[in-house]
């Protein structure tokens, strides 16, 4: 009787911690069922509104509201970012891509392909330029280095070519192949025929040409884009001038052009100058290449003439 007796759990107290367990339980259970139902709304409510969104731009334009399969459905809306963020100016490789369209067949030769589209690359960076300008001076330096470039090009396919890839390249480049020329012999045609003294005021302003195509050049490089192919150009009026390509001449056309700084154009007479003993180069292989297969056809006739001798000879002593 000293011992304090066992005390039992409370039944009651037990069927309450129950019924409290089970209501906490019910109450998440019933919170997750509002979060679930609260994102099936919100994803509900955003297709709604791109839906409609679409719709009241194809009411606005006009158009008939296209209904798409799931699968494309999914693939379209991906897409419309890609189509938001399109570039609009052309790149490099449709240009390429659109000068070998216009020029197929037959392939260009291996050893001019290279040298064709580092000209169409650098052309086109120079055309997609916010700040370019076409004038007959940049005309004149793509056809100077065109011709220089491919000068021999008709004599190794032994075929009319050199005309069709300019064509090609022109047309690739959104230009007109005749008008660039035509615009090259007008300059080449006013270097030829004007005192280096009249060309220097005619580039600082003081009288106009008689041509305006070569006083719009003069007068528009100041507010464009200065480029290779412009300084190809000049350099070629200089030549045609007699006057000298050098630096200190350069640096003095470039002051009267007001082309700043002049450091433009002289870095581009370094180039021009190598540019042209690779094509002196280029046209020496090419000549030796010519000799050589020259030789060799007339060593395959002589060949050929004396077999057909030979066999003529031996059929005379079979008769007799």
């Amino acid at each position: 009787q000293g011992s304090n007796p066992t005390q039992l759990p409370n039944p009651n107290s037990s069927c309450k911690r129950k019924r409290a367990m089970a209501r906490q339980t019910n109450a998440v259970a019933q919170q997750r069922r509002r979060r679930s139902t609260t994102q099936i709304a919100l994803c509900s409510l955003a297709a709604v509104v791109a839906w409609q969104g679409r719709s009241m731009v194809a009411a606005f334009c006009g158009l008939a509201p296209q209904v798409l399969p799931p699968r494309q459905a999914q693939t379209a809306v991906r897409a419309s970012v890609a189509d938001a963020l399109e570039n609009p100016v052309k790149t490099v490789s449709q240009t390429i891509s659109q000068f070998y369209q216009g020029y197929p067949k037959p392939p260009v030769l291996p050893m001019y392909r290279t040298f064709i589209v580092d000209f169409i690359t650098q052309t086109h960076l120079a055309v997609v330029d916010a700040r370019f300008k076409y004038d007959a001076i940049f005309a004149l330096g793509m056809w100077h280095y065109y011709t220089g470039l491919m000068s021999n090009y008709d004599k190794l396919v032994n075929s009319a070519q050199a005309d069709k890839i300019w064509s090609a390249l022109c047309s690739a480049l959104d230009m007109k192949p005749e008008e660039v020329k035509a615009d090259a012999e007008a300059v080449m045609s006013y270097a030829s025929t004007t005192s280096p003294a009249d060309i220097l005021q005619h580039m600082e302003g003081s009288s106009q040409p008689s041509d305006s195509k070569v006083g719009e050049a003069f007068a528009g490089i100041r507010s464009s884009l200065y480029s290779m192919s412009f300084s190809v150009g000049l350099f070629r009026a200089m030549e045609l001038s007699g006057v000298e390509v050098s630096k200190a001449n350069a640096e003095e056309w470039a002051k009267a052009l007001k082309i700043e700084p002049p450091s433009k154009v002289t870095s581009d007479l370094e180039t021009y100058k190598q540019n042209q003993n690779k094509l002196q180069k280029a046209e020496e292989m090419m000549r030796e290449i010519e000799i050589r297969e020259k030789k060799k056809l007339a060593e395959r006739l002589e060949e050929k003439a004396k077999k057909l001798a030979e066999k003529a000879a031996s059929k005379t002593s079979e008769e007799k």
